[in-house]
């Protein structure tokens, strides 16, 4: 098996070294393509004139440059609309079950057709509702920004 790696390596050097040997050749010879013409004994055809290559027309990437517009003086705005009030506590759903204190703490127990909460001031009710505050009259709580609504026990 040595035998045969060491046949193939010189096989190889050897090629090698015969390629490198043609490109040394063809880089010391010199080509002139009048002299070759002249060499092939026929009569050069007459050509055109070298033309300049127009340049290329590349599509437009970023837009194309334009002068600036003259600015338009600003609108006067229209005041909008109030936004609309928040739908009541009790129309999300939300029923107020029972509070327990304890400790100085206050939470509200809270039944939902997703599910039952035990809240305190500050916890998000979801949809955005946040409980304000805890009280004998039941739980008070709105969205961030408007009157918060109480949330009574069911009558």
């Amino acid at each position: 098996m040595r035998f045969v790696a060491f046949f193939a390596l010189l096989i190889s050097l050897g090629a090698a070294g015969w390629a490198g040997q043609v490109l040394w050749q063809e880089l010391q010879v010199s080509y002139d393509p009048v002299a070759a013409r002249a060499e092939g004994g026929g009569e050069a055809e007459p050509q055109p004139p070298a033309q300049a290559m127009p340049p290329r027309a590349w599509p437009i990437l970023f837009g194309e440059k334009m002068p600036p517009q003259q600015q338009e003086p600003p609108k006067a705005e229209e005041p909008e609309a109030p936004s609309p009030k928040a739908p009541p506590i009790d129309s999300l759903g939300y029923t107020l079950s029972g509070i327990v204190r304890a400790d100085g703490s206050v939470w509200a127990l809270v039944s939902h057709p997703s599910g039952e909460q035990v809240l305190r001031v500050g916890d998000d009710m979801g949809a955005g509702v946040i409980v304000a505050r805890i009280d004998e009259q039941g739980l008070w709580a709105g969205a961030e920004g408007d009157e918060p609504g109480l949330l009574g026990f069911p009558e």
